[in-house]
């Protein structure tokens, strides 16, 4: 899933069936995804992966992905 707030885009959920990997299908989604907010004129995008999700961290470090200094604040509504 992707979406913009008029500034930044930002992917929000990117996944492929385990048994799907290392097809380059996440590579053709995030293309797809990122022509989609260029096409827009958005210039920079965003993406949150957990720590512990090392997979993911080494795909966005292959495509060109950066870790920046940014917290993630959140609160439950419960």
């Amino acid at each position: 899933m992707v979406g913009h707030d008029g500034h930044r885009g930002w992917v929000y959920y990117l996944a492929v069936k385990p048994s799907l990997r290392h097809k380059s299908i996440a590579s053709s989604l995030m293309s797809a995804a990122e022509q989609w907010l260029r096409d827009l004129g958005v210039v920079k995008v965003q993406l949150m992966v957990r720590d512990e999700n090392q997979q993911a961290l080494g795909f966005f470090d292959k495509i060109g992905y950066e870790v920046n200094d940014v917290k993630v604040l959140s609160h439950w509504l419960t």
